[in-house]
């Protein structure tokens, strides 16, 4: 199950154990990783955290939420080259680009 109901959030152990080599980030932005090569545990903390920030920034309690949020079926496709590949790539591309 891709959420825990004990913390009512996602469940970090089904990311870990889904997000495979196949999704990481290499296959579409090799060089924005280069200096720090994903691995399944960072990328599924990845995953969760990007969650956790659509829930508190553009959730249901969120008066006038400036987006909304991406479909959580985006955070379910673990194909190579699928949206979560390119949600991973694109964030991996952000932080290159910020210099973080």
């Amino acid at each position: 199950r891709c959420r825990d109901r004990r913390t009512i959030g996602p469940n970090v152990k089904y990311y870990e154990a889904c997000v495979t080599a196949p999704l990481q980030p290499p296959l579409l932005f090799p060089q924005y990783i280069q200096a720090e090569p994903p691995t399944n545990k960072s990328l599924s903390s990845l995953v969760v955290q990007l969650l956790q920030f659509q829930e508190e920034v553009f959730g249901k309690h969120v008066s006038n939420a400036p987006l909304t949020k991406l479909p959580i079926k985006c955070f379910l496709d673990f194909k190579a080259g699928g949206s979560l590949c390119h949600i991973l790539a694109a964030a991996y591309k952000f932080k290159s680009d910020q210099g973080w």
